[in-house]
């Protein structure tokens, strides 16, 4: 378009007009063809948005208890008939209902950040609030869209699950070790060069078991050495044949094992790596390794004093914070303590919380940070080829095992080194705590928990639950015993023949008893009911096969020998007085030890005298149950032993202080290990740790024949080397078989997901894949660190849901998903409107957010003020108005505009026309 503008003022002054004015006012009610061919595709009603509405008289606090009682803040009948009575488009009503319902949470957050709000009502304006908040999530997932798509959190084009291992991680050709040297060569730390390693392979029935002899070995030994020695035992191990004649191949015998050992990085360290040719399992172990006392602990530290709290204040103590697995080498002498690892869950809302606050911290003085949640151990038993596994509870998520917000009960196995193996949770849709884990005379691992809520489709209100697994982690049964009114269980143990015992207590008082056959089949249960209030701590299997249970009853603590067969029969007994008994180890020779913690002298021998207060105390008990002696483990604090566990004629006792047992008190309450000789009792070394400002948890015991091997100065562990871990989605995620979730497809028909015992990652995607179908989205499973993830992407111009299981069977959130709407735009074409009605919006919310503080309620309300913000903007989206026509027009390119339409050019021509008349070829003057 020319520039006119000089001589639409020249033809002014001639004129007397305002030509430029004119042309202006014209050019104003002009439309252009892209601004009428967006304009077209605006077709929602007028109506009187929310916001526009008059205010309500009803004073704010009013208006607060009143959503405070409301059984949803989604009014999905609200704004439904526009002003000509017809029914409003989705989209509007969608935005409508989602803007009324972030008015209602405004008005909570805003109540709750006033500073004159008690921590009493923000409590109760918080609890509102959360239900909102999941409430306003759930109605987002499948609110019902055309034009508009509103995300409760961010916006996205694909869905990704939590990352689990597929069934190729078991066919791993290369087992890397262990990360241990900062060099290949040099003589290895730890080794005197005496050292006999025993290696063991098998593949489809074939067995071979080696040793291989240091001493024999060029000296020092070395990576390079050591792995030459096993190489060339294993490759001695001839091929034969059918007729078992040695397999020749250029005149030389062909090895039988495709395995070798070879040094190789891992990071920037040194250590042993394995190498296989198909799917041998390949396990090593030294020949009269050192002993080892393996250990399962937690902390609960002290919270930082909030801001304006006096100095000196004392800091209260927080939750449990981990599990902190250690091992003590030569337990016999040194007692030389190593901590290996920790199992640690997240809390994710927790986490979220702390990038709430990081991001609203205009200072930049909160850092975000990854919180952990409370992961307390309940027990510790380690298995033959020094396996370890601890039993406990969390809340939080631990690896693929993605919580719900309730407690779960979580087993972890561990190798030698520490090293987590594979971790394991119930996956129960209401909550279960671990309370005690054994392992089975077969090798299985049992543990012992208690469930409340839905479980495999059967409704807990308090019931023990004992789950098997085996060592790679497959679950074989988890059973339930149910009984009227709630139990607790606190102990397991497993007979020579497979029946499970399982022991606890009820709301009613009573100690509690039940036999689980080796299939999982309750058959009997029994109560131990005196006056006063009776609690199963501990059970075990005698020498002789029967049982053993060690009971709490009104403050006195006994120990029962039951019949195996049958829980009601008594074999005989001994009262061990006043004392809080609590756990129990048996020897071979059939000798009994328990501990606990005792005020007063307890019956029996006294091989010690109490230090004073509470004590620790270990009663050895013969195994007719006719006598005991008890030595005492006090100092001038209050001590307590929580486990015990025979090594050989030595007894090692995990427990608390608050005094001095070994070296100076560190922390508020410090962790002890103690050895006693069995035959004496008579305490030997005591090894005492603690963490400043830290409060140790129970102390859980595993003494471990050949558990300090040199295996790990070498980067392995003792036993199995080979991936060993289950694949099933209920070994690696907290899903269960009959979990759920449908999936719909631009609005068709909704198709469920059923989650079966056997699935695994590839199997759900392929049953996803199948679903779906090829046209709107794509399946697949990429890498997602060191696992795989179920990962659904979205096509152009298509719109993909995914839905929430029924309650209680909810796959979605066990896979890590929301439930939501995923969509993709399409593809537009390029001739298309640059303006279209509707759009993706993110309302940037999470179920973080919250008011249990003026500065948490002062963060949420600014987001929920965005979110509102947004929900305003998505309504707009549906209107046309002048922003959009300006946005319609075609940009500007390399500063010139796009040719106008025939209108624009006839109004042009005419302004020429009289701008012609006024040039220099008008000669009429």
């Amino acid at each position: 378009m020319a520039n006119i503008s000089n001589g639409l003022a020249a033809l002014s002054v001639l004129t007397g007009s305002n030509a430029a004015a004119d042309f202006a006012a014209s050019t104003a009610t002009l439309e252009t063809r892209a601004q009428r061919k967006a304009r077209a595709a605006f077709t929602a009603p007028p109506t009187t948005p929310p916001w526009k509405e008059k205010p309500s008289a009803v004073p704010e606090s009013a208006q607060v208890s009143a959503i405070k009682t409301m059984k949803t803040i989604i009014d999905k009948n609200a704004s439904t008939i526009g002003p000509d009575g017809k029914t409003l488009p989705e989209d509007v009503r969608t935005t409508f209902v989602t803007y009324k319902a972030l008015d209602r949470l405004r008005l909570l957050a805003e109540s709750a950040a006033k500073p004159t709000t008690g921590s009493a009502e923000r409590a109760n304006l918080q609890k509102s609030f959360a239900k909102g908040l999941a409430d306003l999530k759930t109605y987002l997932g499948s609110a019902p869209s055309d034009d508009v798509d509103l995300a409760f959190g961010k916006l996205a084009r694909q869905a990704l699950s939590v990352g689990v291992a597929s069934p190729s991680s078991l066919s791993a050709a290369s087992i890397p070790g262990k990360g241990v040297r900062d060099t290949r060569d040099g003589a290895l730390a730890g080794f005197k060069g005496d050292e006999v390693l025993k290696i063991d392979l098998a593949q489809l029935g074939a067995k071979d078991s080696l040793t291989i002899d240091l001493a024999k070995t060029p000296q020092p030994p070395t990576l390079d050495t050591v792995a030459d020695a096993m190489n060339a035992a294993i490759k001695a191990i001839p091929r034969l044949d059918a007729k078992g004649a040695v397999v020749m191949e250029n005149g030389k015998p062909v090895p039988r094992w495709q395995v070798s050992f070879e040094p190789a990085k891992n990071g920037d360290k040194w250590g042993m790596a394995v190498k296989r040719g198909g799917f041998e399992t390949i396990s090593i172990d030294q020949v009269g390794g050192g002993d080892a006392v393996m250990v399962a602990s937690g902390l609960t530290e002290r919270v930082p004093l909030a801001a304006g709290v006096p100095s000196g204040t004392t800091p209260p103590l927080n939750t449990p914070a981990d599990t902190r697995i250690l091992r003590l080498d030569d337990p016999a002498g040194t007692m030389e303590r190593r901590t290996l690892s920790t199992i640690a869950a997240v809390d994710r809302i927790g986490t979220e919380r702390s990038a709430v606050a990081a991001e609203a911290d205009l200072t930049r003085k909160t850092k975000e940070q990854t919180v952990i949640a409370a992961t307390p151990a309940r027990g510790i038993a380690t298995d033959a080829q020094g396996f370890s596994y601890v039993v406990g509870t969390t809340a939080g998520d631990l690896r693929g095992n993605v919580s719900d917000g309730g407690d779960d009960m979580i087993l972890t196995k561990v190798d030698s080194e520490g090293t987590v193996v594979w971790q394991r949770g119930l996956g129960a849709a209401g909550a279960a705590q671990g309370a005690a884990v054994t392992i089975a005379p077969d090798g299985g691992i049992v543990v012992a928990g208690t469930v409340t809520g839905n479980f495999d489709g059967a409704s807990a209100d308090g019931d023990l639950v004992v789950t098997r697994f085996d060592a790679q982690g497959n679950e074989a049964f988890s059973s339930l015993v149910r009984s009227v009114g709630k139990q607790t269980a606190t102990a397991v143990a497993v007979g020579a023949d497979g029946m499970i015992y399982v022991g606890g207590k009820n709301d009613s008082g009573d100690a509690v008893l039940a036999r689980i056959d080796a299939a999982g089949k309750p058959v009997q249960q029994f109560r131990i009911k005196t006056a006063g209030t009776d609690e199963v701590k501990a059970l075990a299997i005698g020498a002789d096969g029967q049982l053993l249970a060690l009971t709490g009853e009104s403050g006195r603590a006994m120990l029962r020998r039951i019949d195996k067969a049958d829980l009601t029969k008594e074999l005989a007994s001994i009262d061990l007085g006043k004392a809080d008994a609590r756990a129990i180890a048996i020897d071979a020779d059939g000798a009994i030890a328990v501990v606990g913690a005792a005020d007063d002298n307890m019956p029996g021998t006294q091989v010690n005298s109490r230090a004073g207060g509470r004590d620790g105390f270990v009663a050895r008990i013969d195994a007719a149950l006719s006598s005991s002696k008890v030595t005492y483990l006090g100092s001038t604090g209050e001590d307590q032993a929580d486990s015990v566990s025979f090594l050989g004629d030595t007894l090692y006792i995990g427990g608390r202080t608050t005094g001095k047992l070994g070296l100076e008190r560190t922390g508020d309450v410090d962790g002890f290990v103690a050895r006693v000789d069995a035959a004496t009792g008579a305490i030997g070394k005591t090894q005492q740790f603690g963490t400043i400002a830290a409060k140790t948890q129970p102390v859980h015991v595993s003494a471990v024949a050949g558990g300090n091997s040199v295996l790990g100065k070498l980067g392995l562990h003792r036993g199995t080397l080979t991936p060993t871990d289950a694949v099933t989605l209920e070994a690696q995620t907290a899903l269960r078989a009959g979990d759920e979730f449908s999936i719909r497809i631009n609005g068709g028909a909704i198709r469920k997901v059923t989650i079966g015992e056997k699935d695994t990652l590839t199997t759900l995607a392929n049953q996803v894949r199948t679903l779906i179908g090829s046209r709107a989205a794509s399946v697949s499973t990429p890498a997602k660190g060191s696992a795989r993830a179920l990962r659904i992407d979205v096509k152009p111009g298509n719109e993909l849901e995914l839905i929430a299981g029924a309650s209680g069977k909810d796959a979605l959130v066990k896979l890590g998903l929301d439930a939501r709407r995923i969509a993709s735009p399409a593809i537009v074409d390029k001739d298309a409107p640059k303006v279209r009605p509707g759009g993706s919006f993110a309302l940037g919310l999470t179920e973080a957010l919250r008011l249990d503080t003026k500065t948490e309620a002062g963060n949420s309300l600014a987001q929920i003020k965005q979110a509102l913000s947004l929900s305003q903007t998505a309504y707009r989206s549906l209107y046309w108005d002048e922003t959009k026509a300006q946005a319609a027009d075609a940009p500007i390119s390399n500063g010139r505009r796009p040719a106008s339409t025939a209108i624009e050019q006839g109004q042009l021509a005419n302004y020429q026309a009289a701008l012609t008349r006024l040039s220099g070829s008008f000669t009429g003057f």
